[in-house]
C-alpha cells in the first residue's frame, strides 16, 4: 500500500481568528473542537533571520495526535506545503535570504509531569541530534513553561502580526501565517535572541531546532520520563517506522526545476517505505499496527546539493537520499509509556523478520 499525500497545499491568508493550538486554552463554545484541542497541540513552522529580527510562522493545520500516527506508517508518506502567500511575501522583503533558518515544533502543554501528558514535537539542527537525550526533565518542563498561557510564545503569535486579533475567539481549526518582529513585539520574534521561545528553549535545550534552507531535519517526539525526578532525562522518540526516519525539509526548489513547485519556497515531509511482507493474516496484522516507539538511534541526515532536484511531476517522489549515521548516546532513558512499549531498532527490525517467516 503506498500513500501519497499533496493535498495539504495550504495557503494562509492570515485571518482574524486563525489560531495555532498550544494543547491548551480553547475558548470557543464549540465542544467537539474543546475536545480535539485541549491536550492536542498543533505543528508550526517558522522560519527567521536573526540579525534583521523577523519571523514567519505558519500555521501547518497538522494537530500532534493526528500526526504521530499519519506521519509513521509502513507505506511511502509525502507531504508538501508550499510557502508562497502574502505574509511569506512580505517576509522576504524584510531579511537577507542567505541568513534564513527555518525550524518546525508543536507543543501540547496540557496536563502534569506524568510521562507522555506533556509533549514537544520537535525538528533538530543536524550535528546537535546526538544531546537531545540528554535534556533533563527539569528543563524540560521548564521550556515547556514558556508556551502555557497567555504569555506563552504560540498564544503571542496568534494574535500579533498577522495571524490573529487580540481579544477575539481562537480558531484552531483555521490556518493562518504570521510575520513578525522584534522592533514591534519582541515576544512574539523567534530567533536567536528572542524572549520567549527560540531555536534552543532560551538556553533550556541541549540541542538547537533551526536548519539552514537547503537542509533537512528528523523529527523527534520529547515527554517527561519520570514523575517527580526532576534530574532525569527526557523520554525521546524518532519518526520512523520500521526500516525508515522520517524528516523535515525546506528549500527554495530551482527555476529551472523539473517540478510544479519550481521557483517556490518549498517544505515537505517524507518517509520512504519500508517492505515488511507476513505469511499469515496475524503477521499482517501486526505489521498493520505501526510501531510509533522507535528505538533511539540520533541520526544526522547530510543532504547532497541536489537532495530537492529532481521531482518527477507525475509522482512528485523525491530521489534517493544518503543518510550518515551520528554515534548513538549511550543511554536514551528509555521507559513505559502507556501503549507506547518503546524498544530498540534492533529488536524491532528482528520482530518484522519475526513476522515476515
Amino acid at each position: 500500500m503506498r500513500l501519497f499525500l499533496t493535498g495539504l497545499l495550504i495557503t494562509a491568508c492570515g485571518y482574524a481568528a486563525a489560531a495555532i493550538s498550544p494543547g491548551k486554552g480553547y475558548t470557543g463554545s464549540d465542544a467537539d473542537a474543546k475536545a480535539k484541542y485541549d491536550g492536542n497541540g498543533e505543528l508550526a513552522f517558522v522560519v527567521y533571520d536573526s540579525v534583521a529580527k523577523v519571523s514567519y510562522t505558519k500555521d501547518l493545520g497538522l494537530d500532534l495526535n493526528s500526526f504521530f500516527a499519519s506521519a509513521q506508517q509502513e507505506y511511502f508518506t509525502q507531504l508538501f506545503f508550499p510557502v508562497a502567500d502574502p505574509q511569506w511575501v512580505d517576509f522576504l522583503l524584510k531579511v537577507d535570504v542567505s541568513r534564513l533558518k527555518w525550524a518546525l515544533f508543536g507543543v501540547d502543554v496540557l496536563g502534569t509531569n506524568k510521562p507522555g501528558d506533556r509533549r514537544l514535537f520537535t525538528t533538530a539542527t543536524q550535528g546537535t541530534e546526538g544531546s537531545i537525550a540528554t535534556m533533563t526533565n527539569q528543563s524540560f518542563s521548564a521550556m515547556m513553561a514558556a508556551n502555557v498561557g497567555p504569555s506563552g510564545f504560540l498564544d503571542l503569535v496568534n494574535t500579533t502580526g498577522t495571524h490573529g486579533v487580540s481579544g477575539t475567539t481562537l480558531d484552531y481549526a483555521g490556518n493562518g501565517s504570521s510575520v513578525n518582529s522584534a522592533e514591534v513585539d519582541a515576544k512574539s520574534y523567534f530567533g536567536s535572541d528572542s524572549l520567549v521561545f527560540n531555536e534552543n528553549g532560551l538556553g533550556r535545550m541541549p540541542f538547537t531546532v533551526g536548519n539552514d534552507v537547503g537542509k533537512s531535519s528528523w523529527f523527534y517526539y520529547l515527554t517527561r520520563s519520570n514523575l517527580t525526578n526532576n534530574l532525569a532525562n527526557v523520554l525521546v522518540d524518532e519518526f520512523d517506522n520500521v526500516g525508515n526516519d522520517g524528516y523535515w525539509g525546506f528549500t527554495k526548489v530551482a527555476d529551472n526545476a523539473n517540478s510544479p513547485y519550481k521557483g517556490q519556497y518549498l517544505l515537505s515531509y517524507t518517509l520512504e517505505a519500508s517492505t515488511p511482507k507476513a505469511a499469515t493474516v496475524l503477521g499482517q496484522a501486526r505489521i498493520n499496527l505501526t510501531d510509533f516507539s522507535a528505538g533511539f538511534m540520533a541520526r544526522a541526515y547530510l543532504p547532497e546539493s541536489t537532495e530537492f532536484a529532481g521531482y518527477r511531476p507525475s509522482s512528485l517522489v523525491m530521489p534517493s537520499v544518503t543518510v550518515s549515521a551520528v554515534p548513538e548516546p549511550a543511554s536514551w532513558g528509555l521507559m513505559a509509556l502507556g501503549l507506547l512499549a518503546l524498544g530498540g531498532r534492533a529488536a524491532r527490525v528482528r520482530r518484522a523478520k519475526r513476522v515476515t517467516s
